[in-house]
């Protein structure tokens, strides 16, 4: 009986990089020369390991270190490796002679289909070592070339690829405009920063609005980093910042070049030189701090409380008594004050704040004020949800033209990859849609009254921006003494009778502005 004859079992790895002018090296036709290769030849493939977008000037890839790590497991039973030529392997002599011994060590031959290369013969070897320093040479011009294009199209102010910065679209000149419907989310998080406002209350605000990275991800430390350091952001047009990436393909972020491209007012602004250069200052100071574990409790009178006597800080710290957690302002002088609890400071101040503030007189003053404010913000955030709208209804049009392409068979990476990219923007931009539709945009009597009715409770216990910046309007300082607790108001801020009659029936406690 005759024999089947046993096909030769091979591994098939395919690089294809987005800058590659040769349409000779998309997926498509390395697959085709490949696969017609392994049948002509009594070949099985076993495996396909595809890099999509990477350069082969290094080694890390992600399929490429799978494949090789597959062969040293022995999950795979192949001793040959195709490729369509033997650039596809590597752009760098280096690597590639590095590579061709770890092959041979573990058994490995390696066949460039296209040009002839096959390392089962000593000439092979010879000429791939001639043919990855014609690789490395081509990949560098190539590079060269490409680096002068762009360099001519910075000075232009134009966008280079890849995803614009978050709040910024790119026009049909290839220059930025503004995108009004997530530029709102550079503003906040700027604003939020330099109200002192820590990365953690920043990202739950941002997710709370429903507010996404240009990824479609909740925003990270690092992503608010990012934001907050890209000059682009007062208008600043840079190219070419980030240090290059090293020998094995990693890039460190943070790392800056000493010149790169730099073109002052070269695109619209979102933020204003000034906060801009405000927040540098800020980052510079908060790193140059010993790192501390940020502390859960929240101490809303710090930096407003002084010691009657000597003037020194009075600050809130923990105290731990038979097991239980104390919070307390406690001064840090000699006078030897005794601690008083964050809790009734707190609401002693914020009490008599609520007293004059929201006093009977001021109600419809108030309401006016607040009304009006409300007003302008849904002024405002009406031309948000039209700029929202208007993304949506291009991003639902951009969609029904890719799924009429997929209809007709057309199912490309590129195009499943745009549709998912497409469906991410869209999850983000509905949620910001509705946490805009649902917020208020006027305020009634029982508003109001639930507003005065959690005022105390909301100046102690939440730091928000608007807590923040009413203290700060409204407190100048408090002194502490060990007979008299004055608290000064700011001045504007009216003492009505009531609230003074209720301080002076209390003799260890005073109220001035």
């Amino acid at each position: 009986m005759k024999e089947k004859n046993v096909k030769i079992k091979v591994l098939a790895y395919i690089r294809y990089s987005s800058h590659m002018q040769d349409d000779g090296n998309s997926v498509a036709a390395q697959t085709t020369c490949i696969t017609t290769y392994a049948e002509a030849n009594g070949m099985e493939i076993e495996g396909w390991y595809i890099d999509m977008a990477k350069t082969g000037r290094n080694t890390n890839r992600p399929e490429y270190q799978r494949m090789k790590q597959d062969i040293e497991d022995g999950k795979v039973e192949a001793k040959v490796l195709l490729f369509r030529g033997i650039d596809r392997m590597h752009r760098n002599a280096k690597n590639q002679l590095i590579d061709v011994e770890w092959c041979e060590k573990h058994g490995i031959r390696i066949i460039g289909v296209a040009d002839g290369t096959d390392t089962a013969t000593e000439a092979s070897k010879l000429l791939i070592t001639v043919k990855a320093a014609v690789a490395e040479d081509f990949s560098n011009t190539l590079s060269k070339n490409t680096r002068a294009a762009l360099l001519e199209c910075a000075k232009e102010c134009k966008h280079l690829g890849g995803t614009p910065p978050l709040g910024y679209m790119v026009n049909s000149e290839g220059t930025y405009d503004i995108d009004e419907s997530t530029a709102p989310i550079i503003r906040d998080i700027y604003k939020l920063y330099l109200q002192d406002m820590g990365y953690n209350y920043i990202m739950k605000y941002l997710k709370e609005k429903g507010y996404k990275t240009s990824e479609g991800n909740d925003f990270s430390k690092a992503s608010l980093n990012a934001i907050l350091r890209n000059p682009k952001y007062k208008g600043t047009y840079t190219y070419d910042r980030t240090a290059p990436k090293d020998s094995d393909g990693k890039r460190n972020s943070h790392a800056e070049k000493a010149q790169y491209t730099v073109i002052e007012n070269g695109m619209p602004a979102i933020i204003s030189a000034e906060d801009f250069d405000k927040v540098q200052t800020k980052m510079k100071a908060n790193s140059g701090r010993h790192a501390q574990r940020a502390s859960s409790n929240y101490y809303a009178l710090n930096g407003k409380i002084k010691c009657a006597d000597c003037g020194r800080a009075v600050t809130g710290n923990v105290n731990y008594s038979k097991g239980k957690k104390y919070l307390q302002y406690r001064c840090t002088c000699g006078c030897k004050h005794r601690s008083i609890p964050v809790s009734r400071l707190n609401d002693v101040t914020f009490y008599a704040l609520q007293q004059c503030l929201f006093s009977a007189d001021n109600k419809d003053k108030i309401m006016s004020t607040m009304n009006d404010q409300l007003r302008l913000k849904a002024h405002q955030r009406s031309a948000e949800v039209a700029a929202i709208k208007d993304k949506i209804d291009k991003l639902n049009l951009a969609q029904n033209n890719l799924l009429d392409k997929l209809e007709t068979g057309l199912a490309t990476d590129t195009i499943m990859s745009k549709l998912q990219k497409n469906e991410t923007e869209l999850a983000a931009l509905t949620a910001q849609l509705e946490t805009k539709t649902d917020e208020n945009s006027t305020i009634d009597d029982d508003t109001y009254h639930e507003l005065v009715s959690r005022f105390v409770d909301y100046m102690g216990n939440q730091k928000t921006p608007q807590a923040v910046d009413l203290r700060n309007a409204a407190i100048d300082h408090i002194d502490y003494g060990s007979d008299k607790t004055t608290i000064h108001f700011n001045r504007g801020i009216s003492i009505n009778k009531e609230t003074k009659e209720y301080f002076d029936n209390e003799k260890n406690w005073e109220v001035t502005s």
